[in-house]
């Protein structure tokens, strides 16, 4: 569940501002056969333009049988899934449910605002923007041994927001800004505790059923590894390995849901439509503080003045796979890109050459 829309965003400022051009199938494909071998694992490409789309794949679902990708197959989004936690919260905050600037204190349990430093003063608000200061569990090298010890073990919420207990926060509240996920794993308690329903029948009712993202759902303990193309890391040898049945917090509010790309694609636009949240409420969602790495960040969403103009972005990596989403509003497109390789290092390279070819480069 890494951060890596910072270099994306870096890229893109960096491009010089053209009108935009259609891009085909054969132009997503000489793409990604510039980046892949199509004997390793795979990556789709979908790209939404003003209502005219092209999708492409390449490369193995499965390196042991040799399945090639299908552009319709699905994928582990990874972090990409925090803006969808982050509306389904600001959905109850419109909703009357819960309000933005109150404590989170006031929607959880005494045990985890007694152990986890800031828990007791950050809002609702601090919380999605990661302006919390609270620790990221994912930093843990307690949760880091429990998962290569038992890496099919599955976690839940209340579990691995332990492992930020008694850890110093970043800094006092509200003082700066830290990229944790245990912010997103506090998202999901809290919403489970208001709604009544789990976060995956959350955002099924309040996302995916509404906006018809029919490929997408939580992979709860139920579902683990339904469906989903194989995922895969590199052993010690620069070789692939399979990590799919590694679970180090799948299914979860900071990083679980699985999607394929062109539903992916659906939510960045509704959200952006007002389909999902007030406009007052985009606008909070839309409202950044700098990172201080040269992005920006909102509630749950990078949203940042390109060359391009203006992006709506996140992406994610977990158990094997990486995502990147970006949305163009004024220009009219998403871009989208799955792939089953955890440690590709191409993915902002292909999300460059895809905007790239659309803009007329």
């Amino acid at each position: 569940m890494k951060r890596l829309f910072l270099i994306f965003t870096l890229l893109l400022l960096a491009i010089p501002f053209v009108s935009a051009q259609s891009v085909d199938e054969d132009t997503l494909l000489t793409i990604l056969n510039e980046y892949l071998d199509d004997d390793e694992a795979g990556m789709v490409v979908y790209i939404w333009d003003n209502g005219t789309e092209a999708s492409a794949a390449y490369g193995l679902a499965n390196l042991e049988s040799g399945e090639a990708v299908n552009t319709n197959d699905l994928f582990r989004i990874g972090s990409t899934t925090k803006p969808m936690v982050a509306t389904v919260v600001l959905s109850l905050v419109d909703s009357g449910d819960l309000e933005l600037d109150a404590p989170i204190a006031d929607y959880l349990s005494s045990d985890i605002i007694d152990n986890i430093p800031n828990a007791e003063s950050a809002t609702v608000r601090q919380m999605l923007q990661m302006t919390s200061g609270i620790f990221n569990y994912t930093e843990s090298d307690a949760f880091d041994d429990e998962v290569q010890a038992d890496p099919s073990y599955g976690w839940t919420a209340a579990e691995v927001v332990e492992f930020a207990y008694d850890e110093e926060p970043y800094f006092a509240t509200g003082d700066g800004y830290y990229y944790s996920n245990t912010n997103y794993i506090l998202a999901e308690i809290i919403i489970e505790a208001v709604s009544g329903m789990s976060l995956a029948d959350a955002l099924d009712s309040i996302i995916f059923e509404p906006l018809g993202m029919d490929s997408c759902f939580l992979e709860t303990p139920e579902r683990f590894m339904e469906g989903i193309v194989q995922g895969y890391g590199f052993d010690d040898n620069d070789e692939f390995y399979n990590i799919t049945n590694q679970n180090d917090g799948v299914g979860l509010g900071d990083g679980g849901v699985i999607c394929n790309a062109a539903d992916l694609a659906k939510f960045p636009i509704a959200l952006w439509e007002g389909d999902l949240i007030s406009e007052a409420l985009l606008n909070d969602m839309l409202d950044t503080v700098d990172d201080g790495e040269g992005g920006q960040y909102g509630l749950g969403i990078g949203y940042d003045d390109t060359d391009f103009g203006m992006t709506l972005s996140h992406d994610g990596a977990t158990s094997g796979f990486q995502s990147n989403m970006v949305y163009l509003p004024e220009e009219g497109i998403v871009v989208t890109i799955l792939t089953n390789n955890f440690d590709s290092e191409v993915v902002e390279d292909v999300t460059y050459d895809v905007l790239d070819s659309a803009f007329g480069e």
